[in-house]
């Protein structure tokens, strides 16, 4: 039951990563050249970047999870 719920999570984590991915390159090229960045977030586009940054803590969050349950049961 627990690897079927890994799995699917790890399916719909996977799907949305693609997704925001996909949507982020249609955006980018929607730009014009009156759309201007802050200077720190072009030397860190990742980093402040609030869907990475849910997709980094939700990942390890998810990976905690498995350690747990692998100590805790195996």
């Amino acid at each position: 039951m627990v690897v079927t719920l890994i799995i699917a999570s790890l399916i719909v984590a996977l799907v949305s990563l693609v997704y925001t991915v996909k949507v982020g390159k249609t955006v980018n090229a929607q730009k014009n050249e009156y759309d201007t960045n802050p200077k720190i977030s072009e030397k860190h586009p990742f980093l402040f970047n609030p869907v990475f940054l849910a997709y980094i803590l939700g990942f390890g969050a998810l990976l905690i999870f498995i350690f747990f349950l692998a100590m805790r049961y195996y």
